[in-house]
């Protein structure tokens, strides 16, 4: 009897766990195995950039107000990626973007990982992007609920892995879920392939 209610209490435990396949926010031993890359630990400058109203080709303006390097807390290394949003307006997106241009090839990536500091009282929705290709095809994970305090995130592209050999933009996805002028801190940004 004994062994037959342990073996139950196994099987719902592992039934439980979220699968690689899935977009999971918990610690790091929700890791998934394979080889890792930093794209930004952010301990060798700012190459971020916010979006406001400079996006308003794409709609209205964007929630985003600044993206700066910040010691208030990092999860390795003296900084992380200070992400500053206000709440919304009738007028305004109900998203803000954190971005980074250049040009990669993210060949055979399967996961990204992340770790997101939020030190406000209210949660908020966070996705990447990735602008592929000449004609910058828009490519974005879905999204994962961010309650307060620090987690890590693990975000899969494999729906997208064909797209990733040219890159030229990496997105930060903020989505309002309560409005807020807050903050939240991106550390420790990593490529799993």
């Amino acid at each position: 009897m004994r062994k037959s209610v342990l073996g139950i209490i196994l099987a719902c435990v592992l039934c439980a766990l979220p699968a690689f396949s899935q977009d999971i926010l918990g610690d790091r031993s929700s890791i998934p195995q394979g080889t890792a890359s930093i794209l930004d630990n952010f301990e060798k400058g700012n190459y971020w950039i916010w979006a406001a109203f400079d996006w308003e080709f794409w709609g209205p303006p964007k929630l985003s107000t600044s993206a700066r390097l910040s010691s208030h807390w990092a999860s390795e290394g003296r900084q992380s990626l200070e992400c500053k949003v206000a709440k919304s307006t009738p007028d305004s997106d109900l998203s803000g973007m954190f971005y980074m241009d250049f040009q990669w090839n993210f060949s055979g990536t399967k996961y990204v990982v992340l770790d997101i500091y939020n030190p406000e009282n209210t949660s908020f929705e966070f996705s990447m992007a990735f602008q592929t290709s000449e004609a910058w095809k828009w490519n974005e994970t879905r999204t994962v609920l961010v309650e307060p305090g620090a987690h890590t995130v693990v975000l899969s592209v494999q729906d997208f892995m064909s797209e990733l050999s040219l890159v030229y933009r990496v997105n930060l996805c903020y989505k309002e879920t309560t409005p807020m002028n807050g903050r939240f801190f991106v550390d420790n940004i990593r490529f799993i392939k």
